[in-house]
């Protein structure tokens, strides 16, 4: 009896070393993989655009926009977002606002063409008179102490005691104007810089291979039509232009294809008029974003956003 005791007591220790009987060994809970951190996109940079500020370009304007502040540099350039408004000042002598668009003139300050408008006038007198060297003919450049002689002053372009106000601030300026100059000299400057048609936004270059290249609309709808040429590196002329301007969100629109709608499609310039004042045989001068260059433009469109519609489109090809 005692032989046959053996062999069941030595099974029973081999199964329960092999975890088969008794009290069961601890269960151990797996350690999870540490979680992976999100991909975070960086956002994508804005498209800014250049702008420029004439009566000649001027420099040393202070301008602020919803997203963009700074001084205009020595060609009077600002940088915008579109659909912005940009208001501009000198210490304390703020012009009113006004939409941002690639050339701006004291006209569009105060939404006329009248050389006699008393806003324009004064406001060309006072820029005039603050150019440093005096000869707003080769630019005009506002320095540092007008905008400190000018800080406390609060005045409207418009107001009946402008000059003797800014004749006050002037007294101490070491420029070449200790006063306003006078109402016809400051308007036949201007005159002549509109005659002249200057200037432009700088930087463009014109060695790129599109520079002369030109293209001329298909008119689908809203009798568009009208022919653009490759001016330089970033600007587009725009000649004989029709639209009748009875249609919302209109913008030029550029891209590497016809399409359009894809990710590379931009827009070129500010929204084009939508109060049924038509276009009739214009020129427009198109300024390309700060980011993108002639390598992204190969089609140019009149675009409604609203409707994802083509009202006209061309290519640009080598005369």
């Amino acid at each position: 009896m005692k032989n046959k005791l053996i062999p069941s007591i030595v099974i029973g220790l081999v199964v329960s070393a092999c975890g088969g009987g008794g009290d069961s060994a601890p269960s151990v809970t797996p350690t999870p993989p540490p979680e992976k951190p999100p991909v975070v996109t960086p956002p994508s940079a804005p498209t800014t655009y250049t702008g420029v500020f004439i009566d000649s370009a001027v420099e040393g304007l202070t301008y602020k926009t919803a997203t963009q502040e700074g001084r205009t540099n020595d060609k009077g350039e600002f940088i915008y977002q579109l659909g912005e408004m940009v208001t501009f000042s000198i210490g304390g002598i703020s012009f009113p606002p006004v939409a941002v668009k690639a050339q701006l003139t004291p006209f569009d300050i105060f939404n006329t063409q009248d050389l006699s408008d008393q806003g324009v006038v004064n406001m060309l007198r006072l820029l005039q008179s603050l150019d440093e060297d005096g000869m707003p003919e080769n630019g005009i450049k506002i320095i540092e102490l007008a905008h400190t002689l000018a800080e406390n002053v609060t005045v409207s372009f418009t107001d009946n005691n402008f000059t003797s106000l800014i004749d006050a601030a002037l007294a101490s300026y070491t420029g070449i104007n200790n006063s306003l100059i006078s109402e016809e000299s400051a308007v036949l400057h201007f005159s002549n810089t509109l005659m002249l048609n200057e200037p432009t936004p700088s930087g463009c270059g014109n060695d790129h291979a599109k520079v002369g290249y030109t293209g001329t609309f298909s008119t689908f709808a809203h009798n568009v039509s009208g022919t653009v040429t490759i001016l330089d590196n970033c600007t587009l002329q725009i000649e004989n232009f029709n639209y009748d301007a009875s249609a919302p969100i209109v913008y030029f629109y550029g891209d590497t294809s016809s399409n359009f709608l894809s990710d590379n499609a931009f827009t070129i310039g500010g929204i084009l008029r939508d109060d049924s004042v038509a276009y009739e045989n214009e020129s427009i001068t198109l300024k390309l974003p700060n980011n993108k260059t002639l390598d992204d433009l190969e089609y140019l469109s009149v675009w409604c956003i609203d409707f994802n519609a083509n009202f006209g489109d061309l290519q640009f090809k080598a005369p």
